[in-house]
């Protein structure tokens, strides 16, 4: 099931509690936004909430709001017309500045450090779940996440408004901040696929590099060693981050073999081929 976009999870918060979450004083601290942005005021020059909206634009994207709200399915309202109907500018309105917004607010930021004070960083999620680094990620649901996080998100998000019965987190709220962890979810995924893709790439070169300095060329000098050290070092480093102990034990394994290819290049420059042959028995 696709993943609600950030701009229909914060129109379905506030259609579910119209105070939330613009009138929420915890987000407008996090948002600097004092009210509904689509709020207008016209006193001798339109006033608005949102600095680089005309009262139009304000106007526009408050009747799109509506006619959300009114909707039999407001989710699938937000999804079913395109091009230019009559919500139109409304519609991509809100859509482009809470995408802008977003960033500026700093709130993956926040959900980010919330998680990694937690134990849920990705890296230590796989580690936990003993994952190597080749291993498909986990899921959101497998690794447990919103059992962990979901009471301190609401409190830093919206404070006392984001609980009754003095511990129990709002529905509405609950169902806002899973679309907000799935989204999270997603964006660690395709990192941690930048990553392992990466890593299958540095492997693949360092043992072509490997092959050539020790087979096909076995007179390496030192500047190839030395390059081929420091491109054995960064794949470490990013396996590392997986506490993938197996791959990192090779690895290392690896690199002692090289540093004594190198201190017997150094000792021995007329002696390389020898070395390299050595390396390779």
């Amino acid at each position: 099931m696709p993943t609600t976009p950030l701009s229909l999870a914060l129109i379905e918060l506030w259609i579910a509690n119209p105070a939330l979450p613009w009138s929420n004083p915890v987000w407008q601290s996090l948002t600097r936004v004092p009210g509904s942005p689509w709020a207008y005021y016209d006193h001798g020059g339109s006033v608005t909430h949102v600095a680089e909206w005309t009262s139009e634009k304000a106007q526009a994207v408050e009747t799109f709001m509506n006619n959300c709200r009114t909707a039999e399915d407001p989710a699938e309202y937000y999804h079913s017309v395109k091009g230019k109907d009559d919500d139109h500018e409304g519609r991509s309105t809100w859509d482009v500045w809470v995408r802008t917004s977003w960033a500026k607010w700093n709130i993956n930021e926040t959900i980010d450090r919330i998680l990694e004070a937690s134990g849920c960083e990705p890296h230590r999620v796989m580690a936990r779940m003993k994952c190597k680094a080749t291993d498909d990620f986990p899921t959101l649901e497998a690794a447990q996440v919103k059992q962990v996080v979901c009471v301190t998100l609401a409190d830093i998000l919206f404070g006392d408004d984001g609980f009754s019965d003095g511990s129990f987190i709002v529905p509405c709220i609950m169902t806002f901040i899973a679309t907000l962890l799935a989204l999270t979810w997603s964006r660690y995924r395709k990192a941690i696929k930048r990553q392992v893709d990466s890593i299958g790439k540095k492997t693949q070169e360092i043992e072509e590099q490997w092959l050539a300095m020790t087979v096909a060329d076995p007179k390496p000098t030192l500047a190839n060693i030395r390059a081929y050290l420091k491109k054995l070092d960064s794949l470490i480093t990013l396996v590392s981050a997986f506490r993938d102990q197996e791959m990192v034990k090779n690895l290392n394994a690896r690199r002692e073999e090289v540093e004594a290819m190198l201190v017997a290049t150094k000792k021995h420059p007329k002696a390389k081929s020898t070395a390299s042959r050595q390396m390779m028995l």
